[in-house]
């Protein structure tokens, strides 16, 4: 798992990236809005972390690009200091953490279009049995 803390114009952001072994790569953003404290990117990662990976896999999205970077096995501490000034040069945002956002994104789209299309018929189909009553009781002469 790896978490970069960036400034992007007016806000301050924080970008998860993390392999998974079911799903595969998963990125997403969180915004801290202006200038966050310690204590409150100590909370995100404490407290709201977990509740936004539960998400991201509900949305079931999986990008299939193995990532070399994220591996678990023990790395030379002079070497992970080399590696972490060559992050800390590099834009905070990857060309593909962005794809992944954008795929997450446009999935949540769909499932919230989805739906609400639901919601939109079955109020249409209330509204219609609620008509047909109303014409029966008249008929009935209530």
């Amino acid at each position: 798992m790896k978490m970069t803390v960036y400034f992007d114009g007016g806000f301050w952001y924080a970008l998860l990236e993390y392999q998974d072994k079911k799903l595969g790569y998963q990125a997403f953003r969180y915004s801290f809005g202006k200038e966050p404290k310690d204590k409150e990117v100590f909370d995100f990662i404490n407290r709201r972390l977990s509740q936004w990976m539960r998400r991201q896999e509900e949305l079931g999205l999986v990008i299939d690009e193995p990532d070399k970077s994220m591996s678990h096995k023990s790395i030379n501490p002079k070497r992970m200091q080399r590696e972490v000034s060559r992050q800390m040069k590099k834009p905070a945002l990857s060309s593909k953490a962005q794809r992944a956002m954008q795929a997450s994104y446009e999935l949540l789209k769909k499932k919230k279009k989805a739906s609400k299309r639901q919601q939109k018929q079955e109020y249409k189909e209330k509204q219609f049995q609620l008509k047909q009553e109303k014409r029966r009781q008249k008929k009935r002469g209530h």
